[in-house]
């Protein structure tokens, strides 16, 4: 039993170990998650940022080693479906082609030969002048003249085959992002050759934090701006939202899609801002909201609660708030809290007045 009674101890120590971080000076610090309050009519200002990306790309190789021989498109050229972008020295391929065509024209000969010889055989035995282990002869003969017709016919199946994996046709319409070979080089298969993108649609991935997310489906408009193109607006559309947070940030990976602009094209690698408006009576005027999972209520006390960080100390102070109603932002605070100011959204148990604290992985500030 005082065995049992050590090991429990020992796992609760851990535990707490896990939950507090130690300073230099010895004082016990806690992780707690955050966010920045803020008035729901600023959302209609904020601008999420993201990294402009195809929304579909092919890098290109050849499925056979060859000599590149054709092969002139150079960075930033468009180029159209099915249009001819790079090509191998075709002679080799074209050689073992000719020469199996040669071949499957003799094993087709040789083929028609043991047939013509197997029906006149057959002849002779149905008139009882020639032994039926003769026809059998022939027969074997035919089968085999019959493989050989199928293995030369599978070689130069392969060999056509090959011919057209030395010429490489863009997928679809695309822009031309990068070059790996220079023309007349050797090359083995496979080996990187160009890289296209689509040159019709871009996308961008923006990390969402969770308490808009509920919101998405009431933004009807949606711009994406890229400073680089003169801070042009580009009409946009949601096409994917994440499931799962991400670890480091809390957040979701929302992406969204546009249409590429006339002249200057959208080039992947451009840092771009996405913002959305909602629709009419989505989002509440005006109001302070925080998360239901900020909000407690102490004990010994009947008023909600929340815990208020202060940047310049970095610790902890319980405040009570006047709450209003709840909606698809969290918990309506009417009174107690200050545009601007810093609440714990998650490792607020056990905290304390006075408690030292530190952002798990930066907060949502």
């Amino acid at each position: 039993m005082k065995r049992l009674a050590l090991i429990a101890l020992a796992t609760l120590a851990l535990a707490g170990c896990r939950e507090e971080e130690t300073t230099e000076s010895g004082k016990a610090v806690r992780p707690v998650r955050t966010m920045e309050v803020t008035e729901t009519s600023a959302l209609h200002e904020r601008f999420f940022v993201g990294v402009a990306r195809a929304s579909r790309g092919a890098t290109m190789s050849f499925g056979v080693p060859g000599t590149v021989r054709t092969f002139d498109i150079r960075l930033g050229e468009t180029v159209e479906e099915g249009g001819l972008v790079a090509a191998l020295d075709p002679a080799p391929f074209e050689a073992e082609v000719a020469r199996f065509e040669a071949e499957l024209e003799s094993a087709e000969a040789t083929l028609a030969n043991a047939k013509a010889q197997t029906d006149r055989q057959r002849v002779l035995v149905e008139r009882e002048v020639a032994a039926e282990a003769k026809l059998d002869s022939f027969l074997g003969q035919e089968g085999s003249a019959v493989a050989a017709v199928k293995a030369v016919q599978a070689a130069l199946d392969k060999a056509q085959l090959d011919l057209s994996y030395a010429r490489l046709t863009a997928p679809y319409d695309g822009i031309v992002v990068a070059t790996y070979v220079e023309n007349f080089e050797e090359v083995a298969g496979q080996t990187p050759i160009i890289r296209i993108v689509d040159a019709d649609r871009i996308e961008m991935v923006i990390d969402v934090p969770e308490r808009f997310i509920s919101i998405l489906p009431q933004i009807e408009d949606i711009s994406v701006s890229f400073p680089a193109l003169g801070d042009v607006a580009l009409a946009a559309e949601i096409t994917e939202v994440g499931t799962e947070a991400s670890i480091t940030t809390g957040t979701f990976p929302v992406t969204v899609q546009m249409d590429q602009p006339d002249g200057v094209p959208v080039l992947p690698g451009m840092t771009g801002r996405a913002r959305g408006i909602p629709r009419p009576g989505a989002i509440p005027d005006i109001g302070l909201y925080v998360p239901a999972q900020a909000v407690f209520t102490p004990e010994g006390s009947d008023a909600p609660h929340v815990w208020v960080v202060d940047q310049a100390s970095m610790t902890v102070t319980e405040r009570p708030v006047t709450l209003g109603g709840a909606g698809s932002l969290g918990v309506a605070v009417q009174d107690g809290l200050n545009e601007g100011e810093i609440v714990v959204t998650a490792g607020a148990s056990s905290l304390r007045s006075g408690q030292d604290v530190i952002f798990l992985d930066g907060g949502e500030n």
